[in-house]
């Protein structure tokens, strides 16, 4: 039985064939994965079969680092070695984004399920002495008298520029 939930991302589910391959397997046809996966209608853009048998220069599980860009753990690299027969990898992304519960039939068997884990990490607790103390929510600052004469004496400068202008222009 495999638990697909909703919105999966980021999975490969690997499906071992304890029987002969279906017909048309190979193409991923509609008949072939009924008859792997039961009755669930995916998308076949998003499965693989594979035997592992035929790989002759690498291991599966190097095939899904590598061909799939998926990390995989020593125990799940262990489960995947002695497989035989015709592997299905599918990609969660084949469900659709819909959640279900998908009954296997008794000759297929879930090996393993990959996740991509996020590289995320907890936040840690700053301890330095400059994190101590509240942050308070201040208003703006009045504006100091210095700035308020600042302010006042740009404004009469423009003015008496203004009116020195005026006055050449008049004269001129």
């Amino acid at each position: 039985m495999i638990n697909v939930p909703a919105n999966d991302h980021g999975a490969i589910y690997v499906l071992q064939l304890v029987r002969p391959a279906p017909e048309g397997l190979e193409e991923k046809t509609d008949a072939a994965m009924m008859a792997v996966l039961g009755k669930v209608v995916v998308n076949n853009n998003y499965v693989d079969a594979i035997t592992p048998g035929m790989l002759t220069d690498m291991t599966l599980p190097d095939l899904i680092r590598n061909g799939y860009d998926m990390p995989v753990s020593e125990i799940d690299a262990e489960k995947m070695r002695g497989l035989l027969g015709s592997v299905v990898l599918v990609m969660s992304a084949a469900f659709g984004g819909t959640a279900m519960t998908i009954d296997l039939p008794a000759d297929v068997r879930l090996v393993t399920t990959l996740r991509d884990t996020p590289h995320m990490h907890a936040p840690q607790p700053i301890v330095s002495d400059s994190a101590k103390g509240i942050i308070s929510q201040t208003g703006k600052k009045p504006v100091s008298d210095a700035a308020m004469s600042g302010r006042i004496a740009t404004i009469v400068l423009l003015g008496l520029f203004l009116l020195v202008a005026i006055m050449i222009w008049i004269a001129g």
